[in-house]
């Protein structure tokens, strides 16, 4: 059964879940780039400064102290066993983290994360949500399916069994299998395309590229080598002043076309609005895009400026990742 996810502007995605015995409601982020569940336990002087909800969960002085770390900040707090309710689904005493401290989150429309990893990288390997509700009997299937909207309304999340969706179309489908031991969604991109043509350059690994799908992540994040020819493809250019890379604000001719990432030999086009971040302000006709540089060599990060053009499923049991063209 779907289940509806709010959308800060295309950027971030939450999901509203019920923490307590007064089932007291948090929106937390929906992230498949980490294996956690965490809230803001009381009192967290960083939450509330932030604009986090108060959940109430009180957590002891002398409790294990447990630290996550994301991209875009850090957690710090203790396991509390607490009940959890995600729409009809029920976990009675789940150890949620209770977070005594964070840093580098907003508040504003999160209070917490909720990781959908696989629990190869969960605090102490424990056992994340989507493992009790299948062992429970819950859902059907260790599957997660995403319909990610650009704005507004209309986002949903389908916990078990989520191929069927309405979004997904089945006549463009590919499914990749996980791409080495770890617990992140890490699969193998073929290559990026421009107007239909491989995005090749100096660098080697412009094809057969490791890409970890990560719904918390809002840019595509590739290495430095890649940014060049990528941008050379989009019309863009590096600025002199700042170093960072701009492209035209209406992008190259027939720009929907400008850039597409190509798996199992299936191309999925990133609509030119998805990629435009903000006009620079030393050059106003060229903006900013969501084409930014990860310090990683190894992998790069696909987040959803270019899951709003998809319907994809993670799977929690397997790693494996599947793509539907959009209904």
């Amino acid at each position: 059964m779907p289940m509806d996810i709010d959308s800060s502007g295309g950027v971030a995605y939450t999901l509203d879940v019920s923490i307590g015995q007064d089932k007291k409601v948090v929106p937390v982020l929906v992230d498949t780039g980490s294996a956690d569940l965490w809230v803001s336990a009381s009192p967290c002087d960083n939450c509330t400064k932030s604009g986090m909800i108060n959940t109430g969960i009180i957590t002891n002085d002398g409790c294990d102290l447990k630290s996550k770390t994301y991209g875009s900040g850090s957690v710090h707090g203790c396991l509390v066993p607490t009940d959890v309710a995600i729409g009809d689904y029920a976990l009675k005493d789940y150890p949620l983290l209770a977070a005594r401290d964070t840093e580098g989150f907003d508040g504003k429309y999160m209070s917490g994360i909720f990781g959908l990893a696989m629990n190869k990288i969960s605090i102490d390997n424990h056992a994340t949500p989507i493992d009790l509700m299948y062992s429970a009997s819950l859902i059907s299937t260790l599957e997660v399916g995403f319909y990610l909207t650009r704005q507004g309304d209309g986002s949903e999340i389908v916990f078990g069994n989520p191929h069927s969706d309405k979004h997904a179309n089945h006549s463009k489908k590919v499914q990749l299998d996980k791409q080495g031991d770890g617990g992140l969604y890490r699969i193998r991109l073929d290559s990026f395309v421009s107007h239909d043509q491989p995005i090749t350059g100096s660098n080697p690994k412009m094809q057969d590229i490791d890409v970890i799908i990560d719904t918390g992540t809002t840019n595509l994040l590739v290495t430095e080598s890649m940014m060049s020819p990528m941008y050379a493809a989009l019309g863009g250019l590096q600025q002199p002043d700042d170093c960072m890379f701009v492209a035209p604000c209406e992008g190259p001719d027939n720009p929907d076309a400008a850039l597409a990432l190509q798996f199992a030999g299936t191309v999925f086009p990133i609509k030119w609005q998805d990629l435009v971040l903000r006009p620079s302000t030393s050059k106003p006709d060229h903006c900013y895009l969501r084409t930014q540089r990860t310090p990683a060599e190894n992998y790069i990060l696909i987040g959803s400026a270019f899951l709003h053009n998809t319907y994809h499923v993670i799977n929690a049991a397997t790693g494996q990742v599947t793509f539907y063209g959009l209904n």
